[in-house]
């Protein structure tokens, strides 16, 4: 039979298990976190996602940059549906996609398209 000193000690380390666990430092799991490529004609790219401390908290940002381009290449990213970056040729950089934002990276190549992994 547990004596109510020792239960009360049991309590406390779960508790402060619990406490650690929510207050760590290491990043969760975000959802889409990994690299992605795809083409649609002579056109291709890269899209790479993931977590990085900004402004003392762990957002994904995301990177799209070609890998093969042509005449008639478009490469953009569109947040929560409406156009944000555009190139024919040159890569996006690193982007913050933290709460509120919904980015989605496409491959255009003339009238043909291929979206690649939304987050």
């Amino acid at each position: 039979m547990l004596t109510r000193r020792r239960s009360l000690r049991s309590a406390i380390a779960v508790l402060g298990v619990g406490a650690a666990i929510a207050l760590s430092s290491s990043p969760a799991s975000a959802a889409n976190e990994g690299t992605y490529s795809g083409a649609v004609g002579p056109c291709a790219a890269t899209e790479k996602i993931q977590l990085a401390n900004i402004n003392g908290g762990w957002h994904d940002e995301m990177e799209f940059y070609p890998t093969s381009t042509a005449s008639g290449c478009q490469f953009s990213i569109f947040n929560n549906n409406a156009f944000y970056w555009g190139s024919t040729g040159a890569g996006s950089g690193w982007i913050y996609d933290g709460p509120g934002m919904y980015l989605c990276p496409v491959i255009y190549y003339y009238s043909q398209s291929k979206p690649l992994q939304c987050n």
